[in-house]
């Protein structure tokens, strides 16, 4: 066994989005191929060791094309982020297969998207 090959990565955020609802400062791991092994939120999960922090929101389970599918959400911005993305991502799945994306430039206070939203892609998807 190579001991230098992590079993899992790391992420922070903001925001993780799940059907259930938003959590707030999440730290997620995530096996190599995609799977979210595991969520907890923590106070300062922009500080943790061997942890990637991204600002904004982690949604995953997004549609591997994840630019058509955000652009779509952009077309319906004057909708809450969370419906629209409720919409989006089947909530049997919402953990595991698509991509894991996380979406900046955010209105946090009622979680739209603004005209400076952009996604990045963190982890592509497992086809769903």
């Amino acid at each position: 066994m190579n001991s230098s090959v992590q079993p899992f990565r790391r992420i922070a955020s903001n925001r993780l989005w799940t059907p259930a609802g938003v959590v707030r400062d999440p730290v997620v791991e995530v096996a190599p191929d995609g799977r979210i092994l595991r969520v907890a939120s923590h106070p300062d999960p922009d500080r943790l060791p061997l942890t990637e922090f991204y600002a904004g929101l982690l949604v995953p389970a997004f549609p591997d094309d994840y630019r058509a599918a955000f652009a779509a959400l952009l077309a319906q911005r004057e909708r809450p982020l969370e419906e629209l993305l409720a919409a989006l991502i089947p909530s049997d799945g919402a953990l595991c297969g698509g991509a894991l994306v996380v979406i900046s430039g955010l209105d946090y206070a009622p979680l739209r998207l603004t005209d400076r939203a952009q996604i990045r892609l963190l982890v592509a998807g497992r086809g769903r």
